[in-house]
């Protein structure tokens, strides 16, 4: 090889690879980066990390803060001591591991994280604002406002109660603060209110279907009768009243009500069958209900109240009280002695009596009628004395004689031996029922609750002039035979009988001759 050639050196290359540095905090804010590119950005808020410990996140971009993200939680894992937050300018803050505070900012810190604790618990179990009623509950609620014809409650949930106000019709709107019994009607989530009614309170639903619904207290005009019941409309709409709903007690003519104007409570309605079916007898059970806890708790023995005849038996009658139902026997209904308690009761009729006897525990009263008035006793004594006449009425009559009424609750008898001075065979050839008369009192007995009477005593006894007339005739006689007595001649002293002037024998001659 000369010199002058040039020299050819084969001089490989080199080719240098970039140098890849990775760190495991660059990887976790690649993938950061990605996923930050993939979702959606968050909204800022304190986040929880770790074992309770919390980190403060900026207004840095996405990207410093997915690299803070990464770089808080490699330092979590290598330990608390070694946790540091990264905040926008990349630089890391440790965290210290302990800090003391003072003992009583530290007392302070836990009894506020115990009571915000416990009133978290609270307001958890507090089914007052959690449970919502049921339709048909009965509850008490605080009147908060009354808007147009709107009036809001407070029943204790967490929604509010309304009520109409034309519910207050014929009494006095209710004031701001006042309390209130209502029923729960309707629970409507969607607009947060709880639809409540009056527990008499009625509605006046027109002609939709919508606007009625089971448990609605209406008002109904009854058109016509039918062999089941009653045909009734409810606003526009036709409804029908069974015949065991009308009352509480069996009607058996309900001719009566055809044109009448009731309250009535809706127990079905049906708007797929046009089925919309009313009871009175519903209405009536939970007025007498409410009116029942309120008589128990007033009623006393001794109290005088009204009442309705509501069922008359043979030994007495059930009475009415308006909540209550009380009975009165035969014996309690009148000072006049009775046969049957419809001498003076009948069924409907209004009767004042007294309270004798009240068991609350058995729910039983016992009632007086005769009561309510004096007793005619108390002050006969001075009007039936013996020997005085009285006048009455023949009440009833009897084999042995005739009660006559003297006045209500006094019975006086007439035995039938003093009917007449005669001999009587039956009482009613003297007397006939409901005849007034006049008698003589011969006894009054007090204790006993007797007045024997006399009726022939009011005339004299007319065989008592005739033996007094056959006496005087008897003396008249005697007087007339001693005057014509006294008129003849006297008698010769000495009459022996036989011939005048004869020897003197005897008028069978002489005796001497028949020894």
């Amino acid at each position: 090889m000369s010199s002058d050639e040039p020299l050819n050196i084969d001089t490989p290359t080199v080719t240098t690879p970039e140098l890849a540095v990775t760190t495991p905090e660059l990887e976790a804010a690649s993938a950061a980066q990605q996923a930050e590119v993939e979702t959606p950005q968050r909204r800022l808020q304190l986040n929880p990390i770790g074992g309770g410990s919390l980190m403060s996140v900026g207004t840095e971009s996405s990207e410093d803060k997915a690299l803070a993200e990464a770089a808080a939680i490699e330092q979590l894992e290598r330990g608390p001591a070694q946790a540091q937050f990264a905040h926008q300018g990349g630089s890391t803050v440790e965290i210290p591991r302990d800090v003391e505070l003072a003992g009583d900012l530290e007392a302070e810190i836990a009894a506020a994280i115990q009571g915000e604790a416990q009133s978290a618990a609270v307001a958890e179990v507090d089914p007052s604002k959690q449970d919502l009623p049921e339709k048909g509950a009965r509850l008490q609620g605080v009147v908060q406002s009354i808007h147009a014809d709107d009036v809001f409650l407070d029943l204790g949930f967490r929604i509010p109660g309304v009520l109409q106000l034309r519910q207050f019709e014929g009494s006095e709107p209710p004031e701001i603060g006042s309390r209130i019994p209502v029923v729960v009607s309707k629970v409507n989530e969607t607009e947060g209110l709880i639809s409540v009614n009056l527990p008499r309170g009625k509605q006046s639903p027109g002609g939709n279907w919508d606007a009625v619904e089971t448990g609605q207290i209406v008002d109904c005009v009854v058109t016509k009768t039918n062999k089941g019941g009653l045909e009734v409309t409810v606003g526009s709409l036709r409804g029908f009243m069974p015949a065991g709903q009308v009352d509480l007690r069996f009607v058996e003519s309900l001719d009566g009500y055809v044109g009448q104007r009731m309250q009535v409570k809706i127990i079905e309605a049906n708007p797929q069958k046009k089925n919309l079916v009313v009871s009175r007898r519903a209405l009536l059970i939970e007025e007498r209900k409410e009116k029942e806890v309120g008589f128990w708790e007033t009623a006393e023995e001794g109290t005088t109240c009204t009442g309705t005849v509501k069922t008359i038996k043979d030994y007495g009658a059930f009475v009415d009280l308006g909540g209550a139902d009380g009975f009165l026997h035969i014996g309690e209904i009148s000072w006049t002695r009775i046969a049957h308690p419809n001498e003076v009761l009948s069924e409907g009729q209004e009767v004042t009596v007294k309270i004798l006897k009240l068991e609350k525990d058995k729910k039983k009263i016992s009632l007086g009628m005769k009561q309510t008035s004096q007793n005619p006793w108390s002050g006969a004594a001075e009007k039936y004395i013996p020997q005085s006449v009285v006048k009455g009425r023949v009440r009833k009559i009897t084999e042995f004689g005739a009660f006559i009424e003297l006045e209500p609750g006094i019975d006086g008898l007439i035995h039938i031996s003093e009917l007449d001075w005669k001999r009587v065979r039956k009482v009613t050839d003297v007397l006939q029922d409901g005849q007034e008369v006049e008698a003589k009192v011969l006894e009054f007995d007090p204790t006993r609750k007797r007045v024997s009477l006399s009726l022939k005593q009011m005339r004299e006894d007319p065989r008592k002039a005739e033996m007094e007339a056959k006496a005087k005739a008897e003396a008249e006689a005697d007087a007339a035979d001693a005057a014509a007595a006294a008129k003849r001649p006297p008698r010769p002293g000495n009459l022996r009988g036989g011939i005048a002037g004869s020897s003197g024998g005897g008028l069978f001659g002489n005796p001497n001759d028949f020894r």
